[in-house]
């Protein structure tokens, strides 16, 4: 029988593919597309071919790593494994082994999957339960920056998104690199706090990234919701890389293009530097 508990496990045991360190939010992208559509009354079944295709394609560009091909018909297909996801005319698809059908085939037979009955029986009584595995698929899956900006978007309450920091690596970090954004130099203090100014994790805590100095940036909220969105990154001699995705003028620029091919400000001692290996999984798997 269902229960919400049941339920919160078995999206926190989703299977997601892994090769080496290559991030893979599919499943969680698509999953919280499909909350946010419940939330708004949506029936429990969508329609990959007109409701999932184009838009998690779209999530994928945006909140993904950059890929040279996307393919949205994989976690459509792959969730039914998870125990709480069901498919509707997948049985007139062609399918061999574990291998799934070629994604026209799910446009063709205009196969469906959603949520099962049960769980889709609890998830419309109660819109918090909806809230809390929407926050616990962005925590798991998202830095802090990104799950405020995917909540937003879908309309999820981001008050339930729960501030998760370390205050030790937040004030190494800062005070390795001199309480002054690493980038632009912000150094902004209300009376001897310092506003505005935050530690960055190079690379994502939720990819196994630690909570030391060598992988962490002081950068000013601007600088690090950039560098979190890929808009920003750093080459290998820590110059500053801007993406071919930004765009605006005046203060853009200023903010933004005046630093490209800039070395950061790095800390006194060399120890501390942003290390090679987190910055490469950065260029890799977050900067587009």
């Amino acid at each position: 029988m269902a229960s919400s508990n049941i339920l919160e496990q078995a999206i926190a045991d989703i299977t997601i593919w892994r090769k080496g360190e290559q991030r893979a939010p599919h499943k969680p992208l698509l999953l919280l597309y499909v909350l946010a559509n419940y939330q708004q009354g949506h029936a429990r079944l969508f329609d990959y071919s007109t409701e999932v295709r184009d838009q998690l394609h779209s999530l994928l560009e945006r909140f993904g790593p950059q890929r040279a091909q996307y393919r949205p018909d994989m976690p459509f297909w792959r969730l039914k494994g998870d125990g709480f996801w069901e498919l509707e005319n997948d049985e007139f698809c062609s399918t061999s082994g574990n291998r799934q059908p070629p994604a026209g085939e799910l446009v063709k037979q205009r196969v469906a999957g959603g949520f099962d009955e049960e769980n889709y029986a609890l998830l419309i009584k109660s819109s918090k339960l909806i809230g809390s595995l929407a926050q616990q698929i962005l925590e798991t899956h998202f830095p802090e920056s990104i799950q405020e900006e995917i909540a937003d978007e879908m309309g999820f309450d981001i008050q339930q998104i729960r501030k998760v920091r370390d205050p030790l690596f937040r004030q190494q970090v800062l005070r390795a690199y001199n309480y002054e954004c690493a980038i632009c130099g912000f150094n902004m203090r209300h009376d001897h706090s310092p506003v505005a100014l935050e530690a960055a994790h190079i690379k994502w805590k939720q990819y196994g990234g630690p909570c030391e100095i060598p992988n962490g940036l002081a950068l000013c909220a601007i600088h690090h919701k950039a560098f979190d969105r890929g808009s920003i990154g750093l080459d290998e001699n820590m110059r500053v890389l801007i993406s071919e995705a930004v765009n605006g003028g005046g203060i853009v620029a200023r903010l933004f293009r005046d630093f490209a091919g800039k070395q950061i400000s790095l800390p006194m001692m060399k120890g501390n530097y942003p290390n090679e290996t987190f910055l490469e999984w950065h260029r890799r798997e977050v900067f587009l």
